[in-house]
Order: structure tokens, then sequence, then C-alpha cells
């Protein structure tokens, strides 16, 4: 059940798959303990991934017979990392993994989805209508350039979207000093510490944590990796030189004049 990339190549409308609005029969108790009476819910998410998310290549075939156990309930297990009513920016939401799924469990959590694909972000919008997520709101954009809007969360989240020291780099700049990183990784997580523990202090963060989620509930348990926000970095100090484009078009003002002393 490790947070994989999705596998989103495009199918015909017409391999719409079976119905998966219910966990399969091995799943559902463990679904049933994860998202409660929220199951329902998640079902009708499950649903919307399987047949719009495919359809409009936002997730492939082959991951549809085992969105339960390895999307939905993969994300669910981490909802108990989040503090009641928790501010929470979710990076590269994609299809909504994990943001939608946290934002069924928990609707407690104030969740911004953070996406820069159009098409994401229209499928998102049209999930948060279709589930009433009142708690949800979907936002356009690079993590980079949404600081100003989305900025100072409680915790930020990432799920197969890059390594480590890029989304350090990302994401820390989102979260309030004191707030969070949470990365969803795969068996490889703590390879990935070791190899990026230096960028992630040079982006900010504290020591990075592996947790565990689902224990007793999943084999293999979700490998979370928990950072710190322990610093807020300092901008970059602007120099008064002109950027590339700005040195451009001073130098096309300049063709085809003669000066004259």
């Amino acid at each position: 059940m490790d947070p994989s990339p999705v596998d989103s190549s495009p199918v015909d409308s017409s391999s719409v798959v079976e119905d998966v609005s219910r966990p399969p029969e091995e799943f559902a108790a463990v679904a049933t303990e994860v998202f409660g009476d929220r199951l329902g819910v998640m079902g009708r998410f499950a649903e919307l991934l399987a047949t719009d998310g495919v359809v409009r290549g936002l997730i492939g075939p082959r991951e549809t017979p085992r969105l339960w156990e390895r999307h939905l309930i993969n994300c669910g297990v981490v909802s108990h990392l989040f503090p009641i009513g928790a501010s929470v920016v979710d990076v590269g939401s994609g299809a909504g993994l994990p943001g939608i799924v946290l934002a069924v469990a928990r609707p407690d959590l104030r969740i911004t989805l953070v996406e820069a694909l159009a098409r994401r972000t229209a499928f998102l919008d049209e999930v948060v209508a279709e589930l009433s997520l009142d708690n949800v709101t979907v936002l356009r954009g690079r993590a980079e350039d949404v600081v100003g809007e989305a900025g100072g969360a409680d915790i930020v989240t990432a799920r197969a979207v890059a390594s480590l020291d890029k989304l350090a780099g990302w994401c820390l700049p989102l979260a309030k000093v004191g707030g969070r990183l949470l990365a969803l990784k795969g068996a490889l997580a703590a390879e990935e510490v070791e190899e990026h523990r230096a960028a992630i202090t040079r982006a900010g963060g504290g020591e990075p944590e592996v947790r565990l989620c689902g224990v007793g509930l999943i084999d293999p348990p979700a490998r979370v990796v928990e950072i710190v926000k322990e610093r807020e970095l300092k901008a970059p100090k602007k120099t008064g030189r002109k950027s590339g484009d700005a040195r451009s078009r001073d130098r096309d003002r300049g063709r085809g004049t003669t000066r004259r002393g």
C-alpha cells in the first residue's frame, strides 16, 4: 500500500470499471474503522475516481481495482496525525490524494488543495461540489506561487509528488513556524531522509522523522515523513539588477538609433 505515483494512463470511456462504491470484502472492516460514518461519502469519491478520474486521465484504469487499499485507506490512516481544526495545504493534489480523503475523513480540518494543472483543478472543484465539502478550497498554481494566499498553514501535505529535498523547498514556505510537513512516502522513506537531510535543514526544517500509520490495520503501514518548520528563511535581497527580459527590452529600444555626442 505504498503511495507510488498514480498510474494516469488515459483510457477510453467504454472501459468504465465495476462498482467501487464499497470497499472489497477483505478491506471492509478496515475501511469502516478508518472512515466511520463517512464511509458512504468516501464510496462516492471512489466512484468519481473510477469514472471521471479515469476518463480524464487523472488515475489509470489499472488503479481502480485497488483504489480502496492502495489509495483511500492508505491516505485515511494518516488522519490521526492532524490536530482538531488544523489548517492544511495539500500540495500537488492531483486527483485529490490525500487532500480529498482527509477532507472526508476529518470534516473539522480546513483544507486547501494546491494544483497547477487546470484539468485537475476542474476535477477537484467538481468533487468538492458533488461531495458537499464545505471545508475545502481549490487553488490553482504552483506551491511557490501561492504562499501569499495559502501560507501560514498548520500542516502541509504531499503524496507521490517529488523527492524530499524538493518537497522541503516547496512545502515548508507554506507552513507557519512550528507547523509541519507530512510527506506520504513509500518503503524507501528512511533512505530518502538520509539522502536529503542536509537539504531539509537548509530549507528551514528540523530533524525529519518517519512515522508508521495504520499499524495493525494495513500491511505494510503507511509511511509519513514528518518535518517541523523551525525557522523562516530570509527573502533574497534585491540586487537592483534588471532581469534578462528587461535587459532585452532595453537593447531592443536602443537598436536602429544613432548616439550623437
